[in-house]
């Protein structure tokens, strides 16, 4: 598990002035703590940490003296300059299910000549924290035209520990041949009469 080191932070300075510092404010927050801690990192470390830790994962988060094992909820940007604003932490209890998301990478797509059409990115699921996982990789490799995998084709679906919010009929990625993609796309933007 991945170890990232938090202050608490002054609540009496602005978040403005804390990011102007060179930190990143968070929270930890989760029904078995008294009262959410507010936090702050340097962002030097945290921009080193998202490298390869993108929300979904698990982290020891260190806090002066007390270590929580966590769950990454959320990563805020700035809508404009896309800067990293805010980290949101969730802490986990080895025996309570959490919710989490995973993104689905589909890997090796350049061995697929035809046209890969990718509907879900992300999956939705309910888990202890054991039983979490960071990310879905789907290998495209021997993949051909007009294949199409669901959420209920997922090896994920066979673990009885996991629970998939994402309905099973959901298509993640379909396969369709070049000049059928170019006529699909004709068709969606020809105005109906």
């Amino acid at each position: 598990m991945n170890i990232l080191n938090a202050e608490q932070r002054d609540e009496t300075i602005k978040v403005k002035q804390l990011r102007q510092k060179g930190f990143v404010p968070g929270v930890l927050y989760g029904k078995h703590l008294e009262e959410s801690l507010m936090l702050q990192f340097p962002k030097i470390y945290v921009r080193r940490f998202l490298k390869t830790n993108p929300a979904g994962s698990t982290v020891d988060l260190v806090i002066g003296e007390k270590k929580y094992k966590a769950l990454l909820k959320e990563i805020t940007f700035h809508p404009v300059t896309e800067s990293l604003e805010h980290l949101s932490f969730q802490t986990l209890i080895a025996d309570e299910k959490i919710t989490s998301t995973a993104p689905i990478i589909l890997l090796n797509k350049e061995t697929i000549e035809d046209t890969i059409r990718q509907s879900l990115f992300e999956l939705t699921y309910r888990a202890f924290p054991a039983d979490l996982f960071e990310k879905i990789e789907i290998d495209m490799t021997g993949r051909q035209t007009d294949d199409i995998l669901r959420v209920g084709d997922l090896d994920v679906m066979n673990n009885k520990e996991i629970e998939i919010k994402n309905l099973p009929e959901v298509i993640v990625f379909s396969i369709m041949a070049q000049n059928a993609a170019v006529e699909a796309v004709a068709t969606e933007e020809t105005p109906s009469a």
